[in-house]
């Protein structure tokens, strides 16, 4: 799939989520296709992973954070002109189980945090990944029965604003209408097959990064794929005079 994704869009950083490994069980793959790696993983659930052309030079960044800490679900990388923050918020399924959403919320207030102190710095930034979270009313088509979904609740779309105005704007707002695009089709009740999906995976990027977006793409081609993720790639492109 990956290697697909490579040879069809030569993408210069790939951001994964749910990798479910731990850091030296990654597959090797990537070397032949001329990437670097910076991985978060844990062993059998969540993990996260960056890879990056082998031309590019970054640093990786560290997050200080016992929240953040606790799960590997996140991870980032900084260049000249640009800071990439790689996530994977908690889905906070079921509701009832009050440690489940709190978690996710508490963790979703500490991302503020980390956004907030790069912002603060006049840094240009980008958090994208699959935040479990739908912003809009129209990024499923039936939202009243998201309501009390952790996904859907208030209580989850408001911490996701507060990242938001701390400085970042969501891209495919800037591109397309609430309900244009999908990202996620889950495996049951056939919801690839009746396009019911959900916009769960979202690119937040700080106003220099904004100005420099050409576009954005969502390739529904791989979740037709014979065994396919549940996710589809999410493509952004950026303008090269960037210089990052």
């Amino acid at each position: 799939m990956l290697e697909l994704l490579v040879e069809k869009h030569q993408p210069e950083i790939i951001l994964l989520q749910e990798i479910k490994c731990e850091n030296s069980e990654f597959p090797e793959f990537y070397k032949t296709l001329n990437y670097n790696l910076e991985v978060n993983g844990q062993k059998g659930r969540h993990g996260v992973a960056i890879l990056l052309k082998k031309d590019l030079t970054y640093k990786r960044i560290d997050f200080e954070s016992q929240i953040l800490n606790l799960e590997s679900r996140i991870n980032g990388v900084s260049f000249k002109n640009l800071n990439i923050v790689n996530v994977y918020v908690p889905n906070g399924n079921p509701v009832e189980d009050k440690k489940k959403f709190d978690f996710k919320l508490k963790w979703l207030n500490e991302l503020k945090r980390i956004v907030e102190s790069f912002i603060n710095n006049y840094e240009n930034l980008l958090v994208a990944g699959d935040f479990n979270v739908l912003e809009n009313e129209s990024d499923v088509k039936d939202f009243d029965k998201w309501k009390l979904d952790a996904l859907g609740k208030i209580e989850t779309r408001e911490y996701f604003r507060k990242i938001l105005e701390k400085g970042l704007f969501n891209i495919e707002r800037l591109f397309n209408s609430p309900g244009t695009n999908y990202s996620f089709w889950d495996y049951q009740k056939a919801s690839w097959e009746r396009n019911y999906g959900l916009l769960i995976d979202h690119f937040l990027a700080s106003p220099f990064i904004i100005q420099n977006t050409k576009s954005i793409f969502f390739d529904k081609e791989f979740r037709g794929l014979e065994r396919p993720s549940d996710h589809i790639p999410v493509i952004i492109e950026i303008e090269k005079n960037l210089n990052i």
